[in-house]
């Protein structure tokens, strides 16, 4: 479908002009209609391929529509038959990422707080039909897979020698740190910074639930490298290892590669400077 069809079918359903639509283009399966900074959001996937992915998100939205959460998440309200396009209410607030250099300690444990009742409920579900399901084993492989396909992209920003130190950590430290209970329950799938929204009142909204799916427990909390706030987080969770010390350390190290491999690809300065710098002050280091 064209952009101009996509955006007329937007226009009709929710009364709006176009002068309050943001059209993304970052995303290679979607394209994403934003309308007022996020108070609804439309995605299109970009060909037939990728509609099945769509389905997947959408039976994950309509699962979440069921509960009761203590925080805002995005609230389905468009689909088709065909999966051609959805849309949903959106979360309001800043990416945490933006705000949690700046966070008191108490601020960081109400948030913690918040996220561990959230994630207790979400683990809990049980209704999740035929939602996919991903084992420790099967994520170490695809994050190794990533990393090895979009490797040369770090060539212009490390020498060999720190290349060769990236390599070994991910092919010796990353089966290390994926460690957890062994037990699939639902998740978010990437809750990390960016998708963990909070408001002038210090309330949490999670937002892209497009990687929903059965996982260990210990996934949704591997992208929270914050001690204080990931401490927070499990004991509002009912406490318990949840991930190790040592699991969170290796796991925010990977995420930052993973990470800085997606702002090269793109052109995000500001990404790629701030990851390269975590990246040398915590895995090129030499302690």
């Amino acid at each position: 479908m064209s952009t101009e069809n996509e955006l007329k079918i937007v226009k009709q359903l929710t009364n709006v002009e176009d002068n309050r639509i943001e059209v993304s283009e970052i995303g290679w399966t979607s394209r994403v209609y934003i309308i007022d900074g996020g108070k609804v959001v439309f995605k299109f996937p970009r060909n037939a391929k990728f509609r099945e992915g769509c389905k997947q998100e959408v039976a994950v939205l309509k699962l979440i529509k069921e509960q009761a959460f203590n925080i805002s998440v995005p609230i389905l309200n468009w689909t088709t038959e065909d999966n051609e396009y959805f849309g949903f209410y959106g979360v309001e607030g800043k990416p945490l990422r933006e705000v949690i250099d700046s966070l008191s300690e108490q601020q960081k444990i109400e948030i913690g707080t918040q996220l561990g009742k959230f994630l207790k409920q979400l683990h809990d579900i049980k209704n999740f039909g035929d939602i996919k399901a991903q084992t420790l084993d099967e994520q170490t492989a695809e994050y190794q897979s990533w990393y090895r396909k979009d490797r040369d992209l770090l060539k212009e920003f490390f020498s060999e020698l720190e290349l060769k130190t990236i390599d070994d950590f991910f092919a010796h430290e990353v089966p290390k740190c994926m460690t957890g209970s062994g037990e699939l329950v639902f998740c978010h799938g990437d809750l990390d910074y960016n998708n963990t929204l909070i408001n002038g009142n210090n309330q949490v909204g999670v937002i892209d639930f497009g990687d929903a799916r059965l996982y260990d427990r210990s996934q949704d909390f591997r992208g929270m490298d914050d001690e204080i706030l990931r401490d927070a987080m499990i004991k509002a969770y009912g406490g318990g290892e949840v991930i190790g010390k040592t699991a969170a350390e290796a796991t925010s190290k990977m995420i930052d590669v993973l990470n800085m491999l997606y702002c090269v690809e793109q052109k995000d300065l500001v990404g790629i400077n701030n990851f390269l710098m975590r990246i040398r002050a915590k895995i090129l280091t030499v302690e």
